[in-house]
């Protein structure tokens, strides 16, 4: 495979954000013209019930399966992360603070309708974004390399076998439990790419086996696609420094994203 791989992380991050960019972009202004501008366009006569399904197909189903490349891949360059970085523990600190600094654009970005109606806003306490869910898949990973086991007596690796399934239970729990995005499937998805991780096939194919264990479905082609681009993945990082680009795009894209929202709600009054 050595021969096909010409991904580097950089290029899989990248690939990953836009993706997200085009999720984020249906949920937060696609959605809302849906509603308020081509909604209001069928009736007032001016757009058919036809052409608004047509419209509405095409943002809930083509461009959001898109954005569904995005977050195994984050999980993916997470468990990678992992395994390279010099100091975990600041890892995972990082990934709280940031957690932290973007939960009032998330919440603002895609929860404000329902946080002024429940006098909350900017928060919105039933949903937390990604970076917790992250943040807990790392402390799976922590709790997972701490309970491996090198000893070659059964009962030792029974025992650690137990404390791992154990520790993915738990943490698979605490994100149900808090309701951060993605939940459950985060935590899995994350532990697949670790266990697996000397062997890139099997590190699929456990995602996949997680994907279906957690979701329910059959995996869809931007699924199948995402694992295509791992599989491409070729071990580099590359050269663009974008360790902490992701960590600041976040918030800061769906910031724009909402105050694009309001111009358009503005635009629209006036």
């Amino acid at each position: 495979m050595e021969q096909v791989q010409f991904l580097t992380g950089n290029s899989l991050k990248m690939i990953a954000v836009m993706a997200m960019v085009i999720d984020h972009t249906c949920k937060i202004v696609l959605q809302w013209l849906l509603s308020n501008y081509w909604g209001v366009m069928v009736d007032t006569g001016k757009l058919s019930w036809e052409q608004f399904e047509k419209i509405d197909y095409f943002i809930r189903f083509d461009l959001q399966s898109i954005g569904t490349i995005a977050f195994p891949l984050f999980c993916f360059l997470l468990a990678e992360g992992f395994q390279h970085t010099r100091n975990k523990k600041r890892y995972i600190g990082l990934m709280l603070v940031f957690a932290l600094i973007s939960e009032i654009p998330f919440d603002i970005g895609f929860f404000s309708r329902y946080s002024l109606m429940e006098g909350t806003f900017p928060f919105y306490l039933k949903y937390q974004n990604v970076f917790f869910t992250l943040f807990l898949g790392l402390l799976t990973l922590a709790c997972l390399e701490r309970c491996s086991c090198k000893s070659q007596v059964r009962t030792d690796k029974i025992k650690s076998v137990v404390l791992q399934v154990v520790s993915v239970a738990l943490f698979s729990v605490i994100a149900e439990l808090i309701r951060c995005d993605y939940g459950i499937q985060g935590i899995l998805f994350i532990s697949a790419f670790y266990v697996c991780r000397s062997h890139r096939v099997y590190q699929v194919l456990l995602f996949l086996l997680a994907y279906m264990g957690a979701t329910g479905n059959q995996p869809t082609m931007c699924i199948l696609f995402a694992c295509l681009l791992i599989l491409l993945y070729n071990g580099r990082r590359g050269k663009l420094k974008l360790k902490r680009f992701f960590y600041v795009f976040y918030p800061l894209h769906i910031t724009i994203l909402y105050l694009f929202r309001l111009l358009l709600e503005k635009s629209m009054i006036t």
